[in-house]
């Protein structure tokens, strides 16, 4: 059993891709950026600002909206690292891996991207239809030996 772990899952319908093929990436003011791959980018919490991002893009590279097939899971407690790592397979002892960092990885069959936020705090992002598996799978491992789990 994993104490002190909860979790909330959510439709990361601002959700956005940003492919960039030259230069660096430009400031995109409160939008957060998640690096995934060499030249791409998701944006998170930026659904609203694709106009401004794009012009600030030009034609650098191109921006996409596709957080509606995915769901974001906020993963609170020390534990969380803990809690990756029923089913999954991904080297969450390693401290380093820490926040403005991304890694992916496949929990329980179910392809994510894990972002810690600070020491006791992580989002993960994954389809959408598969979002109910790795719930059940983190409900089951969080109340696995109490009272009626």
């Amino acid at each position: 059993m994993i104490d002190g772990v909860t979790f909330t899952l959510a439709p990361a319908c601002d959700l956005l891709s940003l492919d960039l093929w030259e230069g660096d990436l430009p400031d995109l003011g409160l939008v957060r950026a998640l690096r995934v791959e060499p030249t791409r980018w998701w944006l998170v919490d930026a659904g609203d600002r694709i106009a401004g991002i794009a012009a600030a893009l030009g034609t650098r590279g191109a921006i996409t909206p596709f957080g509606g097939g995915m769901v974001r899971a906020t993963l609170t407690g020390p534990g969380w690292r803990d809690l990756l790592l029923v089913s999954g397979f991904f080297d969450t002892e390693d401290q380093g891996f820490g926040p403005g960092q991304v890694a992916s990885t496949v929990i329980h069959h179910v392809p994510v991207r894990i972002a810690p936020l600070a020491d006791d705090v992580c989002e993960l992002f994954c389809p959408a239809s598969l979002s109910a598996t790795l719930a059940d799978l983190w409900r089951d491992a969080t109340i696995a030996g109490s009272p009626g789990g």
